[in-house]
């Protein structure tokens, strides 16, 4: 009909008027916009993560903040509102976000998997992840949020980038020939219908945005996504660097320049001699840290100034452990031989885990002097506090990332304290030469203590090398995945009980904890370091069949830095749920044969214990078949560790793949 087409053409002018605009650009003022976006109307956030949510902001470096209305929030099932205040401080989403959109009765069949991920780069995927700043199309995958919801048709589809993406970048999303269970195609929403099709939309909302969508629709037709094959498109902006990393990047200055150039002061508080077979002498020590939260207890946050950057509150007393074992302290290995290796405990846990069995032997084995503190934020003495923010009130999710950032300056300056003032210390002195050797120092993490081992191996100025076991990120991907997460999953969902506002409330928790863990500085390790930061090198050892930290949650940090694989490299296989297997293709990792000795790239290693199948699917493997402690219980795993502390070589110790070296019980 002819008015229907004069309401086309009047779309379409306006959109050829509106495509000279930036990409982001909305023309409708952020009082005048709806709470919710109508792309997809089931749901109030999705997608996400999404520029619909950014207002412009001439003082940041992206020209944008993030602002969600408390509308558009989540309530729980107490009446209880989310509040957006802390997600609002962001100029961007994450580089590692979980990009969720929604389509009743979703099919994934022909959705690229996370074990074919080049399956998302063909010309038939049905799906694109494009860099619009430089028209680069992204390897990705997708999964369906299965857990606890397998008899649900309600579920929102997760996307996920292979390795982190860019700082300050625009970023598209576009889905096409998307099926529903019973194989019919999926129709897009009425408000998507109406932009693609330049129909009379009806809302004000979704006309201020036709030419945004233009431009939008015009980057995905040079990359062969048909306009009218679209069911879904939308795009968003990632943060820059400083707005996720600045703050830990500013204390940790900051707390560097309030101390003495030796390190922080501090008193040994307790030595215990004969400790072990292994150790001779645990030493209990206190310094004193300059401390950025509203106080030195669990559950505090940062204080923060009008630019957002910690404020120094004063000192606070935190503790620390040192580990000399019997080969250092009897003159078995000399000093000049000695390491100083720091070490990072798993998860709520403490210092004290220094002191397993396994460390205590390899400590002594190759004269390593053994250091640990506490995980302020996810230690045992913030349980309370955790779980009570999330039964209370997770808006309040901050007091996380705030914490760890507090607990990660401390780590940083205990290393600085063992490299300076405490290497003459009288009780590391042993007949008149003292066991601290300050140029070989090193880092040393399991579990919680790999994963925010990412971080600390991109923020440390004292340690270049690090191994980081069983380690992986971003936490969106890692929890549902983990047993240890089974018990807080069962309470947040009973707080959101409907499975796709749970799943938007997992995506809100990895964007506020992207400011302490991997997901904000897995790709700032080797390459981009942070400032003053020197490039450091990783050594990844994972295993198959962890029911604790999944593997795939390694291949994502590994890719993001960079790491190689040897040729052999162990290859995981995951149980469909008809029961059928398919095995990991490991896209994005270079190959290395395994005669070659890395002189320069980081590496991961899989161990094979012999556990069964992993599920395909985001649930955490069978825990009684759980590998998350026997890799680095192995000997060529810890040979191979020392090989690369000590000259910076990693080869592959196993001779090929490493199997048959650890078995679950």
């Amino acid at each position: 009909p002819r008015d229907i087409q004069e309401e086309r053409m009047r779309g379409f002018t306006i959109g050829l008027l509106l495509v000279s605009l930036p990409l982001y650009y909305d023309v409708m003022t952020e009082a005048q916009k709806p709470a919710c976006d109508p792309l997809i109307p089931e749901y109030c956030l999705l997608p996400f993560p999404s520029s619909y949510y950014l207002a412009p902001n001439e003082s940041t470096k992206t020209g944008f903040m993030v602002q969600f209305p408390p509308e558009a929030f989540l309530v729980n099932s107490f009446g209880k509102a989310v509040k957006p205040t802390y997600w609002n401080t962001f100029d961007g989403f994450s580089f590692f976000p979980m990009i969720l959109a929604y389509f009743p009765n979703l099919s994934i069949e022909n959705f690229p998997p996370h074990w074919n991920i080049a399956q998302s780069l063909s010309a038939t995927s049905p799906s694109i992840l494009l860099n619009a700043d430089s028209s680069t199309t992204l390897a990705h995958w997708g999964e369906l949020d299965e857990a606890l919801t397998m008899m649900s048709n309600e579920k929102v589809l997760m996307v996920w980038p292979s390795s982190a993406l860019q700082e300050n970048t625009n970023y598209i999303v576009a889905f096409r020939n998307l099926k529903d269970s019973k194989g019919k195609i999926i129709s897009p929403s009425p408000g998507f219908r109406c932009l693609r099709d330049m129909e009379p939309c009806n809302d004000s909302s979704l006309e201020s945005r036709r030419g945004h969508f233009e431009q939008i629709f015009s980057k995905l037709e040079k990359n062969g996504f048909k306009r009218e094959e679209l069911q879904l498109a939308w795009d968003f902006q990632t943060a820059s660097r400083d707005s996720l990393t600045g703050r830990l990047v500013y204390a940790r200055d900051d707390a560097m320049s309030r101390t003495s150039p030796n390190g922080p002061s501090y008193v040994v508080d307790k030595v215990q001699d004969n400790y072990s077979q292994h150790i001779f002498r645990k030493i209990s020590g206190i310094m004193d840290v300059p401390f950025y939260t509203t106080t030195a207890l669990p559950g505090s946050k940062l204080v923060l100034d009008s630019n957002g950057l910690p404020v120094y509150q004063g000192k606070a007393p935190a503790t620390f452990l040192v580990l000399v074992p019997q080969s250092l302290a009897n003159g078995t290995i000399k000093p000049t031989h000695a390491s100083v290796v720091q070490y990072g405990h798993g998860l709520f846990g403490s210092q004290e885990e220094v002191e397993s069995g396994y460390i205590q032997e390899l400590a002594d084995r190759y004269g390593y002097v053994m250091i640990a503190c506490d995980w302020w934020g996810m230690s045992k003495y913030d349980v309370a506090s955790v779980v009570e923010m999330l039964i209370t009130d997770v808006s309040d999710f901050v007091i996380v990332p705030d914490r760890l950032t507090q607990g990660m300056i401390n780590a940083l300056l205990l290393m600085r304290l063992m490299k300076r003032k405490f290497a003459t210390d009288s009780s590391v002195v042993f007949d008149g030469v003292s066991v601290i050797n300050p140029s070989s120092t090193y880092y040393y993490g399991n579990s919680q203590g790999g994963i925010l081992g990412e971080v600390y191996m991109a923020a440390s100025q004292d340690v270049v090398r690090g191994n980081l076991g069983v380690a992986g990120g971003p936490y969106g991907i890692l929890l549902p995945r983990s047993i240890d997460f089974s018990e807080y999953e069962v309470g947040l969902r009973i707080l959101f009980p409907d499975p796709a506002n749970y799943t938007t409330m997992l995506a809100l928790m990895n964007m506020i904890w992207s400011r302490l863990e991997p997901n904000a500085y897995m790709s700032s390790i080797t390459e981009n370091p942070l400032p003053n930061t020197p490039s450091h090198r990783i050594l990844y050892q994972c295993v198959l069949g962890d029911a604790q930290v999944n593997i795939i949650g390694t291949y994502n940090i590994a890719r993001s830095v960079g790491a190689s694989i040897f040729s052999s490299n162990v290859i995981g296989c995951y149980e469909l749920q008809n029961k059928s297997l398919v095995c990991d293709r490991m896209y994005g990792f270079n190959q290395l044969n395994d005669s070659v000795v890395a002189t320069q790239s980081s590496v991961m290693m899989t161990f094979d214990c012999g556990a069964p199948p992993e599920p395909a699917i985001n649930v955490y493997p069978d825990p009684k078949y759980d590998t998350h402690e026997l890799a680095r219980r192995v000997f060529i795993a810890q040979e191979q560790m020392h090989l690369f502390f000590q000259s910076g070589d990693i080869k592959n110790l196993c001779g090929g793949a490493c199997k048959g070296l650890c078995k679950v019980n």
